[in-house]
């Protein structure tokens, strides 16, 4: 999408009240742009703000001078938001047709005029029941027709439209708010005004969403209205304008709204995850329902279409065994489907290629009407009418792939086979959706109208041919992120933040997580808060190695003061210290927590190690021996123990742990390098010099730290006092470092 860096730039300026600023940048940049319109309106402008300057400095009181200040603002915000739309129009030859088609087929788009049209169309529907049925059903279809066309050009033209003045504003919403306009009709517009919105902010269309958000009870309505105003919201640009603040505060001191506003933050990022749960189906649920593909899926459950083969004669267990795993794939499609995955994308994304959906832009945004001119002969057959009804009445598909759905069977119906269409005549093809069947409660959720209209707009900025020349809110963290905008903070909303926190790091989002967390205010930071910080950073990728650690440890101290109690905090606590190499403090946790489950075989695992560091080897000899013991298998027991016998003197042992441990298909690094102490420190220099260089391979082609690994500190500085302790001394360790790296 084009964007205009000088100009977003300007509104940059102005968003930081800086009013004579952007005023001049404006005018630099008209002079290099002439337009007379915007000339002569920032003229006007100028004028205003140099008249108010100088009454301020004349030293007069105005008690409106913030007020006026402000207005300016505004003004000029308006003037530059229409220049930066004309701007992408004139950059845009897709955009420009989207403008220009609706204005130039009409000259009246009055918001009273498109009011009228829209009752009278509601009101000539109605007078057909009084038409006899033939003559009713060829006039529906033409105005049908017609008023599709109607839409479509209105769609174009709100989706295109400047910025609203604040009459054009009350006259949509009270348009929206009418019960004398048809639902499908007030859904699509209010998909026309948030596609606006979040083209270029516009403080009115971001208005009017709230508001209807706020007064409309229709569930469809509302949670599209919804979706709008979160996606068109702009803290940058709407700082400018307090009473959007207000709005957003006033919408969350309802508890129920903030529970919507979570929900819808939680699905947005199930949307986001669409391609990793599509691989979840394609390589792990797919396979089951494939294999068992002689089976057919009814509402009364799996049937199985061959009777008496030889392989069911000879193996019966096998096909009780592929029913069992295609019933668990399609209970667990069905779950993730609840849970909010949208598990029908990849099939229906290669059925948006129809013209249906490449025409008309509004398409895409279409409530699912059987009304629609484009499927309404398709759906009035009574070959696919009972079919059609019964699959889409209940599965969990969105309204655009419904209307894929028709379109595709349209152009299949005439190729199935004789049989086939006997049996959807006879109302037995009737299989249930993979994915399980969505009764009529749940349909009517604010949660699943969401969930579906969300898929609308998925499809829409993934498949659409021109979805470059749009912003792509699944795209942009400031959009799809927006419980970490600034004008959430101190709103009720806040006590939701450490769910969502909590949401992101399950699902492995963790830079977003971390975002999250940070907004969590002073006063809501508990155990549970400090615990999932805690947890968030142990996840990320450690670029800021020790400074993460040391901020981990925080969280787990924190934590444990709140709670000392808790074994996960201490647990936290004890990692931590070890990693960081405060081996005195893992230890006094350890032991703590062994106190608790003295059987834990990674707590105990973890003291040896801590004991072996400090060379309280006796002690750590005793819970090696007992989980050597338990875990014959068990490879950090045994590298243990080789690290053990080595500190003890005992290396022959050593030896053959370290052989066994580097007998593994993949050996770890650090077994070459403890290796290689355990030969040097029985003086057999030249097998040690062996198994340092192998160390230092096998470490470069692991590594994915910025720093290469430095064997000089690691024998001057890190185990220098080891050395020393086996009587090696600094000669020969320089001597060792020179052999091993040169």
């Amino acid at each position: 999408m084009h964007k205009n860096t000088q100009l977003n730039h300007i509104i940059s300026t102005i968003s930081q009240y800086k009013l004579g600023k952007g005023i001049c940048d404006l005018e630099n940049f008209l002079m290099s742009h002439p337009y007379q319109p915007d000339i002569e309106e920032l003229n006007h402008i100028k004028d205003d703000y140099n008249l108010m300057a100088d009454y301020w400095k004349n030293g007069y009181d105005d008690p409106q001078r913030q007020h006026v200040y402000t207005q300016l603002l505004h003004r000029l915000y308006h003037l530059i938001a229409n220049i930066v739309l004309r701007d992408q129009l004139q950059n845009n030859a897709y955009l420009q047709g989207l403008y220009q088609r609706p204005r130039q087929l009409r000259r009246d788009w009055a918001v009273s005029t498109i009011k009228k049209e829209l009752e009278s169309y509601v009101t000539d529907i109605a007078l057909l029941e009084l038409e006899p049925q033939h003559v009713a059903s060829e006039k529906r279809d033409q105005l049908n027709r017609q008023h599709q066309n109607l839409m479509c050009d209105l769609f174009d033209y709100i989706a295109t439209s400047q910025l609203w003045s604040d009459s054009t504003r009350d006259s949509y919403l009270e348009l929206f708010l009418s019960p004398t306009i048809d639902i499908h009709d007030q859904l699509l517009l209010v998909s026309a005004v948030s596609m606006s919105a979040m083209n270029v902010f516009d403080p009115n269309k971001f208005k009017v969403l709230a508001s209807l958000y706020q007064q409309v009870t229709d569930v469809q309505l509302r949670q599209r209205a919804l979706v709008g105003w979160v996606f068109a919201l702009d803290s940058e640009k709407a700082v400018i304008y307090p009473e959007i603040g207000q709005m957003i505060k006033d919408i969350c001191d309802d508890e129920n709204n903030c529970k919507e506003l979570t929900e819808l933050q939680i699905q947005l990022y199930y949307c986001m995850d669409t391609d990793t749960d599509q691989r979840t189906i394609r390589d792990e649920i797919m396979p089951d329902l494939m294999d068992g593909n002689h089976f057919k899926v009814t509402r009364h459950g799996l049937m199985d279409v061959e009777e008496d083969s030889l392989e069911d004669i000879l193996h019966p267990e096998e096909s009780e065994r592929k029913i069992e795993k295609m019933e668990q794939g399609m209970h667990r499609m069905s779950d993730m489907q609840k849970q909010g995955s949208d598990i029908y994308y990849g099939g229906f994304s290669q059925m948006k290629r129809f013209p249906f959906f490449q025409n008309y832009l509004s398409n895409w945004f279409a409530p699912f009407s059987t009304n629609h001119p484009d499927i309404h002969s398709i759906w009035k057959d009574s070959k696919n009418h009972k079919f059609l009804s019964n699959i889409l009445g209940m599965g969990g598909f969105c309204d655009s792939d419904k209307y894929s759905f028709v379109l595709a069977y349209h152009q299949i119906v005439d190729h199935l086979p004789a049989s086939v269409m006997k049996m959807i005549d006879a109302g037995e093809a009737a299989p249930m959706p993979v994915g399980g069947q969505v009764n009529e409660e749940e349909r009517k959720t604010p949660a699943f109208n969401r969930r579906m209209y969300l898929q609308n707009l998925y499809r829409f900025y993934r498949l659409h041919y021109m979805r470059r020349e749009f912003p792509n809110p699944f795209e942009n963290s400031s959009v799809y992120l927006f419980f970490s905008n600034s004008l959430f903070v101190g709103t009720l909303l806040e006590s939701h933040f450490l769910e969502i926190s909590s949401f992101l790091m399950k699902r492995n989002h963790i830079t977003d997580a971390l975002r999250m967390i940070e907004h969590v205010p002073e006063h809501l930071r508990d155990y549970q808060y400090y615990m999932i910080y805690g947890n968030m950073l142990r996840h990320q990728p450690q670029t800021h190695y020790p400074f993460s650690l040391h901020e981990e440890l925080h969280c787990y101290e924190k934590a444990h003061m709140l709670k000392p109690e808790e074994t996960k905090a201490m647990a936290g606590l004890a990692r931590i210290s070890f990693r960081l190499e405060n081996y005195t403090l893992a230890l006094s946790f350890y032991e703590k927590l062994l106190e608790r489950q003295p059987e834990n075989r990674h707590y105990m695992l973890n003291a040896a190690f801590c004991l072996i560091n400090q060379n309280q080897c006796d002690q750590a000899e005793k819970y090696l021996f007992k989980l050597n013991y338990l875990y014959p298998d068990d490879q950090n027991v045994i590298r243990g123990l080789a690290r053990l016998m080595t500190l003890q003197g005992r290396f022959e042992q050593a030896r053959k742990y370290y052989i066994q441990l580097l007998s593994v298909d993949q050996p770890m690094p650090l077994d070459f390098l403890n290796y290689g102490y355990c030969l040097w420190f029985s003086r057999d220099e030249a097998a040690a010099i062996v198994t340092f260089k192998k160390f230092m391979v096998k470490q470069a082609e692991g590594s994915n730290e910025d720093k290469p690994f430095n064997l000089e500190n690691e024998f001057m500085v890190k185990e220098h006092d080891s050395l020393l302790q086996h009587n090696i001394s600094d000669v020969e360790i320089r001597l060792m470092i020179e052999a091993v790296l040169y």
